[in-house]
């Protein structure tokens, strides 16, 4: 069938594209970007930790699989389907998929309420039928991106109590090493990875349509075992200095998620700017570094500010 269920839902109306990008901003990196702070930070931080684990993890396999089929996208390869956002990553599994089964899976897991079931199963839905209808994935893909969605929330709810209970006895010392090494690990299967697909060569066609794309870039793979790291690494410090209660007056907590989104979102952008991006080992290394400093901020810092701010 190829890319014709693309286009068939292309032709129904150029109406659909404004909620089709809605749509697909749910399962999207910046959504996560607001969502999981806003949980670590006024609703549950334990809960916020946990979803912020699962996320990263869930996207770094995505990242692998991506590589290991390094399949394209419908718009590289057939002329007739528009391209109304852009990706510069293969196709398959869907990332949007995957991440809104892994996080909204995790939500109504942890809300234990039909109506919450509910609202995950159409979001889920929603995302993958807005990947088909905006070009960016074949119907195979956003069904790979479920169904690996599917594996990695159940692998994270069996092992995650485990590994926390683990964890949370040792010294500060072995829980930030712990989480270096599992960074390092990452980094480790991610070059090996790639190096196995090197002497694969992507059609030119590919890029000739596409666009400006670069299938095999560490950007993605790199931030999320910054993220592992950042989030050990400040997590550890957090309940070394205290820990952090994220209840309190709804003022106060706006008031916190107001303060800490502007200081995240400077981090991200200001330190993007700032920070080489190539030639690609230096940019790599910055692009973790930056990474690690925004998860500290995020699980560390923010909530510390908070405190003397009296803010929580």
């Amino acid at each position: 069938m190829g890319a014709d269920l693309n286009f068939a839902l292309q032709q129904l109306s150029p109406a659909l594209a404004t909620v089709m990008h809605l749509l697909s901003f749910f399962g999207s990196e910046d959504f996560f970007l607001l969502l999981v702070p806003f949980i670590f930070w006024c609703v549950d931080s334990n809960f916020g930790a946990r979803l912020l684990f699962l996320i990263a993890t869930s996207d770094f396999v995505n990242g692998l699989l991506k590589w290991t089929f390094h399949a394209p996208r419908p718009y590289w390869v057939d002329a007739r389907v528009k391209a109304l956002e852009s990706e510069i990553s293969y196709g398959i599994p869907s990332g949007h998929t995957q991440s809104a089964t892994v996080g909204w899976g995790y939500l109504a897991l942890h809300v234990k309420r039909w109506w919450m079931w509910l609202i995950a199963a159409l979001v889920i839905f929603g995302v993958a039928l807005a990947r088909v209808y905006l070009g960016m994935h074949y119907l195979g893909d956003v069904i790979g991106g479920l169904i690996v969605g599917l594996i990695v929330l159940i692998a994270f709810v069996v092992f995650e109590p485990r590994v926390t209970r683990w964890i949370l006895p040792k010294p500060i010392g072995v829980q930030i090493a712990t989480a270096f090494i599992a960074s390092m690990l990452m980094l480790a299967i991610m070059l090996i990875v790639r190096s196995a697909i090197s002497g694969i060569v992507d059609p030119s066609e590919w890029a000739q349509l596409g666009g400006p794309i670069a299938p095999r870039s560490l950007d993605t793979p790199i931030s999320d075992a910054a993220i592992i790291f950042g989030a050990g690494l400040g997590l550890a410090l957090l309940k070394r200095s205290g820990g952090f209660n994220a209840r309190g007056p709804w003022s106060q907590r706006l008031l916190r998620l107001a303060l800490g989104l502007i200081v995240l979102l400077i981090l991200r952008f200001g330190l993007g700017a700032l920070f080489p991006r190539e030639p690609e080992l230096p940019g790599a290394i910055f692009r973790y570094v930056r990474y690690v400093i925004m998860v500290l901020w995020a699980t560390w810092l923010a909530p510390w500010v908070f405190v003397k701010l009296r803010l929580a």
